[in-house]
Formats: C-alpha cells, sequence, structure tokens
C-alpha cells in the first residue's frame, strides 16, 4: 500500500484528489495539507511514500517544501502539481529532484500512471509543461544606476523636465536615458515601461 501526502492550499482540489485516491485499493491517503508548514510536518510524522504538491501556495511554496524534503528526506519522491506554467519554478523543481510535474486538468489515468511511476523511480512531465522547463531563461535585464532613478521618478509621476533639474541634467539626457530604457524592456512607452518594470521587480513604489 502506497502512502501518499497531498498538499495544496485549494480545498476543493485537495478534496477531489482523495475521493480520486480512495477508489484505488493500492494508494492510500496519509494527509492533507493546506500549504508547506503543515505538509512538512506531516511528511516527518506520518512518513509517506510520495508527496503530491502545488508549487504556489501561501507561507510554504511548493519549492521550498522540495527543498527542505530534499535535505530531509532525500528518497522521497515529490509530484509537482500545478495550473501555473511558469519557466522559473518549474525548472527549480527540476533541478531538486522532482520526479513528476502535471497540470491540475490531468486526467485520473495520467495522474495515477505519474505517481505510481514516481515511486518507482520514473521521472514525467507533462508534455504540456515540456516547453517551460527546457526553455532557456530570458536574458536578465541591467539598468544602470542612473537609469534606474529615472525610472523610478517616471513611476513616481515625474516628467523630463523635473527628472532633469532632481539629477541637475540636460532634459535631453533623461530623453536618451529613456530612449535607453525602453529599449531594454522591449516597450515604446513611459507608462509600458513602468509597468514592466514593476512586473519585473526592476523596481519598487
Amino acid at each position: 500500500m502506497m502512502k501518499l501526502l497531498i498538499v495544496d492550499d485549494h480545498q476543493i482540489l485537495r478534496t477531489g484528489l482523495e475521493l480520486i485516491f480512495e477508489t484505488v485499493p493500492d494508494i492510500e491517503v496519509v494527509g492533507l495539507a493546506e500549504n508547506g508548514v503543515v505538509g512538512l510536518a506531516l511528511a516527518r510524522q506520518q512518513h509517506p511514500d510520495l508527496v503530491l504538491t502545488d508549487i504556489r501556495m501561501p507561507q510554504m511554496d511548493g519549492i521550498t517544501l522540495l527543498r527542505q524534503l530534499r535535505q530531509e528526506q532525500p528518497d522521497l519522491p515529490v509530484v509537482v502539481l500545478t495550473t501555473f506554467d511558469d519557466q522559473a519554478p518549474i525548472q527549480q523543481a527540476m533541478q531538486l529532484g522532482a520526479k513528476g510535474f502535471l497540470l491540475k486538468d490531468a486526467d485520473q489515468a495520467t495522474i495515477l500512471k505519474v505517481i505510481r511511476g514516481a515511486v518507482k523511480g520514473e521521472t514525467y512531465l507533462e508534455p504540456r509543461l515540456t516547453g517551460k522547463a527546457f526553455a532557456p531563461h530570458p536574458p536578465a535585464i541591467d539598468l544602470t544606476s542612473r537609469e534606474h532613478a529615472i525610472l523610478t521618478q517616471v513611476a513616481q509621476g515625474l516628467h523630463s523636465k523635473e527628472i532633469a533639474s532632481n539629477l541637475d541634467v540636460s532634459e535631453r539626457t533623461i530623453k536618451a536615458h529613456l530612449t535607453s530604457i525602453y529599449n531594454k524592456l522591449g516597450v515604446f512607452s513611459r507608462a509600458e515601461a513602468v509597468a514592466k518594470a514593476l512586473q519585473l521587480n526592476l523596481i519598487e513604489l
């Protein structure tokens, strides 16, 4: 009998998965956790044969949980279940040795196949996630300290003339820096530049 621990912050999904496994004779759900903190405590207590975890959760996410489990129970297989097909966390989970990657809309047969395979040491990646997992990281955007200062002031609503006065340079210099910023961010306006910089955590408001 395989002992399974489910870690996901959505109660409906946890319950739905539990119902799936209740109909399967060789799998027993030994714990349900709403975040990585509870999941880690249950893993220490229940000693499951496999952990099925979401990536994005409050308090402790799936990547942090995976990293912690690698240290404490390195032989414990972990399958990542997610709707979030972002490249970085998938690649992080792969580097940390996750044994399977499933989107939450995977059917019952696929979920069971992956879980049983993971316990045997097999690795499975949902085909729709393959491109994300093996795509190269996008190049880092490197703003100079002057560009960072200018963009921050743009985000605060200042015009080129005001920024030029604050930095004691000409307005033409500010416009040249803005052109460079637009090119680096791949945008065409102040509003787009601010939105993209906030999205990439290049500036803070």
